[in-house]
């Protein structure tokens, strides 16, 4: 249940009734960071410009007026362009498209919507299962001197930042609430907790920095969003709203092993929207603008030896890359 705030608050779906909405969000990020640190060397030494096209398609089913279940479907087309990831100097363009890992979830309203008009929480929990693609191989070039193959070119997984899935089963803990607080004013926050048990997926993803082609790991992730909508013209079911989000990838996990390669932490947004709601059908758009980030160091920059490497600026604390801002833009119909 995507919270979508139109300009009379949340509408809630009649039993035996569904609602589908696909999502589409779009990202390019080549801003670099080492801890909350904008890297001012990034584009030269690492050179990483990622862009990600994503569409998610989503289905709930109301079993009451109160209880719930959804189904979602994400896609991802992607590509990365890099020098870092390469050994022969030059910058090249991995790509990374195909289905992202299949969610279910059970949804329930803490309150009889027949007497929360003017708000109410939804609680969900649900499972990620691990249909989705997070091998994709792609080729990377070298010298002679370079090379970790027999040859200048080598197919190898993709960089974790544009696989599509993660390859592991998931626990999901989602929590959305809206409030009333003012006349066509409504006070919104929503926070989603994906808990990923596995260690590592099996692929595995050069990256230099430690040592050549390393195991890549599943990890936990989350959102947070909060924020107000305001009715700005009701009779034609259009509302605006300014919020904050937060996304972001924990450096350890709640359950299970840390092993493998991520890149830990947050970004934060200010997040202003546009939603207009016609009869049956909702329009969504959201332009979140990044605030501030941090690329938390991860297991393998704590186990770093960085006697041999004492010009590199990010051994010991790696970078990445982050989005000045984003478009979300979402459609939804109730039937």
């Amino acid at each position: 249940m995507a919270l979508s705030l139109g300009a009379e608050g949340i509408e809630y779906l009649e039993p035996g009734h569904f609602q589908s909405f696909v999502s589409y969000r779009w990202l390019t990020a080549d801003t670099g960071y080492i801890g909350a640190d904008k890297w001012g060397k990034y584009d030269d030494v690492v050179g990483a410009d990622i862009k990600v096209h994503s569409v998610d398609w989503n289905l709930t089913y109301a079993l009451s007026r109160r209880f719930s279940i959804s189904a979602t479907q994400p896609f991802v087309y992607a590509r990365g362009k890099s020098l870092a990831e390469h050994g022969d100097g030059h910058r090249h363009t991995t790509h990374g498209s195909g289905l992202g890992d299949f969610r279910l979830t059970a949804n329930a309203w803490l309150w009889d919507p027949d007497v929360a008009q003017k708000g109410n929480v939804s609680l969900s929990f649900g499972f990620k299962a691990p249909t989705g693609q997070y091998d994709i191989k792609d080729t990377f070039y070298y010298t002679d001197e370079t090379t970790p193959c027999d040859k200048d070119t080598c197919r190898r997984n993709v960089d974790i930042s544009i696989q599509p899935a993660d390859g592991g089963w998931g626990l999901i803990l989602e929590a959305q609430a809206f409030r009333n607080v003012l006349e066509r004013t409504y006070l919104y926050a929503s926070g989603f907790y994906l808990a990923n048990p596995e260690d590592t997926n099996g692929a595995r993803t050069p990256v230099p920095l430690y040592g050549g082609i390393q195991r890549i790991s599943v990890p936990d992730q989350y959102q947070a969003r909060v924020g107000l909508s305001y009715a700005l013209w009701p009779h034609q079911g259009l509302a605006v709203s300014l919020g904050a989000r937060i996304d972001g990838m924990n450096r350890k996990d709640l359950i299970g092993e840390n092993d493998g390669f991520r890149r830990p932490g947050y970004a934060i947004y200010a997040e202003p929207g546009l939603t207009l709601s016609r009869g049956k059908n909702t329009f969504s758009l959201y332009v979140p603008v990044l605030l501030g980030a941090n690329r938390e160091r991860n297991v393998l920059d704590d186990e770093a030896d960085c006697s041999s490497v004492p010009d590199s600026a990010t051994c010991g604390h790696g970078a990445g890359a982050y989005a000045d801002y984003l478009i979300i833009f979402s459609v939804s119909r109730r039937f």
